[in-house]
Formats: C-alpha cells, sequence, structure tokens
C-alpha cells in the first residue's frame, strides 16, 4: 500500500514538476516576445552572409552584401554575386538575379506575399506574427541569443517553409541570423552581422 502511494505521489511531483516548467517557459517566451517588440529599431543597417545548401551539393552557395530596413521596407543589395539586389516594399516585391529583373506578385494568397511578410515581421521582431503568417507553431529557446523554431506540416505539394529558425541578439535584440528550410529539405542561412 505505501509503496502504491509513494508512486503516485512520484506521478504526481513529475507532473507538477512539467507544468511547472511549462508555464515559466511560456513566461519567459512572453517576456522575450514582448521585449522584441519594444526594442525593434527604427532603422537597420548592416552586412550579410546568404548560404544556400541544396541536395546534392557538398558546399553552400555563399552570397554576400549589404542590407537596410525600415519599417516594411528591406533592400538587400548583394557584393557577391555583384549586381543582384532583392527590393521589398509595401507595395512591391522585386529583384535582380544575374542581370534578370523579376517582380513578384503580391496579392493577396500569392505565397510571395507570405515570403515578403515574413521577412518584414521577423525584422519587426514579430515572431508570434511571421508563426500566424505561416500557419506555423512557435518555440522558444535560450540557446545564448533568443531563439525562435517555428515548424509546419505542409501538405504534399505545398509551397512554402517547414522550418524557420530565428535568432535574435539578446543584448540588442535584433535578428542575427535566420534559417528558413524547405519542403524538399533545401535551406538557407542569412546571417547579419555588423549591425548598425
Amino acid at each position: 500500500m505505501k509503496s502504491q502511494n509513494l508512486k503516485n505521489m512520484k506521478k504526481w511531483i513529475l507532473s507538477a514538476a512539467f507544468v511547472v516548467a511549462a508555464t515559466l517557459s511560456a513566461f519567459a517566451n512572453s517576456a522575450v516576445i514582448a521585449q522584441l517588440k519594444a526594442n525593434a529599431p527604427a532603422q537597420i543597417d548592416c552586412q550579410f552572409e546568404q548560404q544556400k545548401f541544396l541536395k546534392g551539393m557538398a558546399k553552400p552557395v555563399v552570397s554576400k552584401g549589404a542590407l537596410t530596413y525600415t519599417k516594411d521596407n528591406l533592400s538587400m543589395m548583394y557584393t557577391q554575386p555583384a549586381g543582384d539586389y532583392l527590393h521589398i516594399s509595401p507595395t512591391e516585391f522585386s529583384m535582380q538575379v544575374k542581370g534578370k529583373v523579376r517582380k513578384h506578385n503580391i496579392k493577396p494568397g500569392s505565397p510571395m506575399l507570405v515570403l515578403k511578410n515574413t521577412l518584414t515581421l521577423c525584422m519587426d521582431g514579430d515572431v508570434e506574427a511571421v508563426a500566424t503568417e505561416n500557419g506555423a507553431t512557435l518555440t522558444y529557446a535560450n540557446n545564448g541569443n533568443h531563439q525562435f523554431t517555428l515548424t509546419k506540416e505542409l501538405n504534399k505539394g505545398e509551397k512554402g517553409y517547414s522550418k524557420i529558425v530565428l535568432e535574435y541578439n539578446p543584448k540588442t535584440y535584433v535578428l542575427s541570423s535566420m534559417t528558413m528550410v524547405e519542403a524538399n529539405g533545401n535551406y538557407t542561412v542569412y546571417t547579419l552581422t555588423n549591425q548598425k
């Protein structure tokens, strides 16, 4: 009888510990999200490195350049490869790749509108809105940076990202890296440095 009571008590303590840990995690998550929004800078100027990891390739495709962001306006000017760029504004999503300019459809319901909103919301530190935009589940971890992982189960043939990992500087609350994983397993890592 005592043995059974002891087992029941251990189960109850373990369950309570899980509930407390989950509650504390949720509080930490909410506090960090509030800090990210409160400390979002009016403008970000920095350098970036972009690494594309593609199936069948031993090494990533590396690109570099300068990034400028003000509310809803993102500009990435590539120095490697020189001349490439990406521009996002409230009404436009355009890019130049190997000398060819492409203007993307950002009408409601378009995948490129989701990507445009994802990129600008990440820069704003609005991780909850990023999760909503992508229909993703959001989790938080403190690994030295404030790390948020967004995951989504994609149906066969569905476009979008199965995982997005965002890391924010713990002192400035500015985005320091973003990893975007596609349904096919290809992924891109952006690292932002020399932030001003």
